[in-house]
């Protein structure tokens, strides 16, 4: 492998970079200032507008093989998404839930093709 001064200066700017992101909201609300209403108003919101962002690209592929007819796969994402539902409103914890829809997808998807030739 050789050495190449434009991977190092590349990852050094990603890294400047980084650390500029991460440091400049501390530069700005630092020292004790209140973080205006409208940026508390995003912070709240943004986590629930991630995961429906997720949710919706997730299934986005298996809903529309739904239609146009029976898969496995799509059978997996639907189960594993009412079991982190359930699991969800039940214990109210998010690992618990995205793992046991994880298990149940997994197995799902390898046990299914199996029952069904």
């Amino acid at each position: 492998m050789q050495f190449s001064w434009y991977t190092v200066i590349l990852i050094a700017i990603t890294a400047v970079v980084t650390f500029l992101l991460r440091a400049i909201p501390f530069m700005i609300f630092g020292g004790g200032k209140q973080m205006p209403d409208r940026v508390k108003k995003v912070a709240d919101l943004l986590p629930a507008a991630i995961m429906a962002v997720l949710v919706v690209y997730c299934l986005k592929g298996d809903l529309l093989t739904i239609q146009s007819g029976f898969n496995v796969a799509s059978l997996g994402t639907v189960a594993a998404l009412i079991v982190v539902t359930l699991v969800h409103l039940w214990k109210r914890n998010t690992l618990i839930s995205i793992a046991s829809g994880t298990v149940v997808y997994m197995v799902l998807i390898r046990v299914l093709p199996l029952l069904i030739k």
